[in-house]
């Protein structure tokens, strides 16, 4: 198989020529770590490698699933397996030791996917940005003076540079979204609870997170939602598909939608004219298409603050309190970055009553949001305030860090992102290429909880009508 025949190829094209006889599975893993071997040098997306497991995996029959035998790669971060450490990209955590699977990433490989390794992550996945001390700065394949953004950075590096046709994704603020947008390729933040996040936790960041992954094409997304989605025995979340299946959904034409539009941020504030143009291209495409098109404002009472950030520092603190337990020690101060730091020293002096309000600030933000698209089905904005921004722009790791600095730049750079996962919401990021061969630009499209099937009919329609499969970065697979 040629290096430019397996980059063309989604996942489900992949299986497809599996399960025709045109190629086998063993050729397809050959490939993709020959790819990997030749194109993450030049990204630095891939962290961890797991080639020779890879190979005992696929002996013997696959699963027959839409997805079977596609390569693909983990986050460093979140979801545990039995092969590789889960380290944070955090240097007090090298050397953990693998847990067993977590249930999602059961599911991915009782799909047949094929794990061959993991991917790049900021410091425990707190940043806008992929260029942790501990493993160093992911390249984005479009531009490497840009940043890949965060902090599923290294997936999106390799889905975009066709290292891999998926790769698993977190999103507790926009970390599917952002790094989807930077590197010209699709990401869906499920509705929260959709996708399990069990057995070794309840919830993650007091419940805005939610994990799936980045792809090249939509129906890898809807496939994979389709083998990943439903709750796990004993959890307090059951959120369950309202579709039998994502996949087979993308058939149907989505009936006429109201959506609203915006290119004002949820904070008042403007964006880029590349990120005004964008949406205004496919608001344009989506009225020829037949829906109503009306423009929307966000609540200006939905009082976003520092709460948000305390609901998902907690989590950090939580590991880094049990990895102390395991080792028996306190983290030397140069083990984590500025960041991570000054999480310490906030959750410290957070009282439980601090914690409740934060939670109740996310209910009272929520409920004002989602009633503001109580008459719209889907809510169309750009997925990021500006271009991707400079490798070094955003600082999270040296003496030089200022919490209010870093968080003014992320919430300018991302402003669209962390509402949805204060509402819970399902939300994409979709890319939109203005000129032939320039580096994509990108839209965002949410909709209402439960309603992820609408956005991934909706995006691919617009998948069919803009082409994006054939974006192409400099550093990309097919070109070596």
């Amino acid at each position: 198989m040629k290096f430019y025949e397996y980059a063309n190829q989604d996942a489900v094209g992949i299986s497809d020529l599996i399960k025709q006889g045109e190629v086998s599975v063993q050729e397809v893993l050959e490939t993709a770590i020959k790819v990997a071997e030749a194109v993450n040098p030049k990204l630095n997306a891939l962290v961890m490698s797991n080639f020779d497991n890879a190979r005992e995996f696929i002996v013997g029959n696959l699963p027959d699933t839409p997805v079977s035998g596609a390569p693909f790669f983990l986050k460093d971060v979140n979801q545990y397996s039995w092969d590789m450490p889960t380290t944070f990209s955090s240097r007090f955590f090298d050397g953990a030791a693998p847990k067993p699977d977590s249930e999602l990433v059961k599911r991915w490989r009782q799909a047949g996917l094929v794990v061959l390794g993991k991917t790049n992550t900021p410091e425990f996945a707190e940043d806008f940005v992929c260029e942790p001390t501990f493993r160093g700065v992911t390249r984005n394949p479009w531009n490497s003076a840009v940043t890949t953004g965060g902090s599923s950075g290294g997936a999106g590096a390799a889905v975009a540079s066709g290292m891999v046709p998926l790769a698993h994704g977190t999103d507790l603020g926009g970390s599917i979204r952002i790094p989807a947008a930077c590197c010209g390729v699709f990401g869906l933040k499920p509705t929260t609870g959709l996708n399990p996040m069990g057995p070794y936790y309840m919830e993650l960041s007091n419940g805005f997170n939610s994990d799936h992954v980045l792809t090249r094409s939509v129906r890898d997304s809807a496939a994979a939602l389709d083998c990943s989605a439903g709750p796990l025995r004993g959890s307090r979340y059951h959120v369950r598909p309202e579709v039998e299946s994502y996949l087979a959904l993308l058939d149907q034409k989505p009936p006429k939608l109201h959506i609203g539009v915006s290119t004002t941020t949820p904070y008042g504030g403007s964006v880029g004219d590349n990120q005004v143009a964008s949406v205004e291209r496919v608001s344009a495409v989506l009225a020829d298409m037949g829906h109503e098109i009306d423009e929307y404002t966000y609540p200006a009472d939905l009082v976003l603050g520092g709460w948000m950030e305390d609901l998902w520092m907690v989590d950090v603190v939580y590991e880094i309190e049990n990895r102390i337990k395991e080792v028996g020690r306190e983290p030397l101060h140069e083990e984590f970055e500025a960041l991570t730091h000054f999480v310490r020293e906030r959750v410290a002096a957070l009282s439980a009553m601090d914690l409740y309000r934060a939670r109740q600030g996310a209910h009272e933000a929520s409920i004002r949001l989602m009633n503001s698209m109580s008459e719209l089905d889907l809510v169309l904005t750009p997925a990021l305030g500006s271009d991707p921004i400079p490798v070094g722009y955003m600082d999270s790791r040296t003496a030089d860090f200022n919490m209010d600095t870093w968080g003014q730049k992320g919430h300018a750079f991302a402003p669209f992102a962390y509402i949805c996962n204060v509402s819970g919401q399902p939300a994409a990021s979709l890319p939109i290429q203005l000129n032939a061969g320039e580096h994509p630009c990108a839209v965002q499209l949410a909709g209402h909880t439960g309603k992820d099937h609408l956005i991934l009919q909706v995006a691919a329609e617009l998948e069919r009508e803009l082409q994006w499969h054939g974006y192409r970065p400099p550093v990309w697979a097919g070109n070596l």
